[in-house]
């Protein structure tokens, strides 16, 4: 096998992990809250490394990304550029980072919707909720459960 081929078949399986690899999050959530501990332990079981930041105001965060605060949950997670606010889950995510819309500045799952991943049991479905999506140009629904 030529050097040339070597070093291409190299970088190909080199982009091929670099695609693969999941993306860090930055999770700002209250010391206490339980529901967005869960909500973390999903996004670990997909494969996410998440970096937890126990704040009682992390209102900077969401300011920077312009997240309006109607929109507002009891956490915010900072991936790739974008800001995930509250139960967003982990497909809505996967596929903001695959599709990457300069669009948008994140993502909200508003409240703390009973039905959403961390806030329901384990296995159930998720239901009776809206995935939002957010910029300086308005909302608009990014997926309905």
């Amino acid at each position: 096998m030529k050097l040339t081929t070597k070093v291409f078949a190299f970088t190909l399986t080199m982009a091929s992990f670099s695609v693969m690899a999941k993306a860090s999050i930055e999770l700002y959530k209250s010391p206490t809250c339980g529901c967005c501990k869960e909500w973390a332990a999903i996004m670990e079981d997909k494969g996410y490394t998440v970096n937890v930041h126990h704040q009682n105001d992390w209102s900077e965060v969401k300011n920077e990304f312009g997240m309006p605060p109607q929109l507002q949950s009891c956490h915010s997670a900072v991936i790739d550029g974008y800001l995930i606010e509250g139960h967003v889950p982990e497909s809505d995510i996967a596929r903001l980072l695959r599709d990457r819309p300069n669009n948008i500045s994140g993502l909200a799952a508003p409240g703390m919707p009973p039905h959403s991943p961390g806030m329901a049991r384990s296995g159930a479905e998720y239901k009776d909720f809206k995935v939002i999506s957010f910029s300086d140009s308005g909302l608009a629904l990014y997926k309905e459960y």
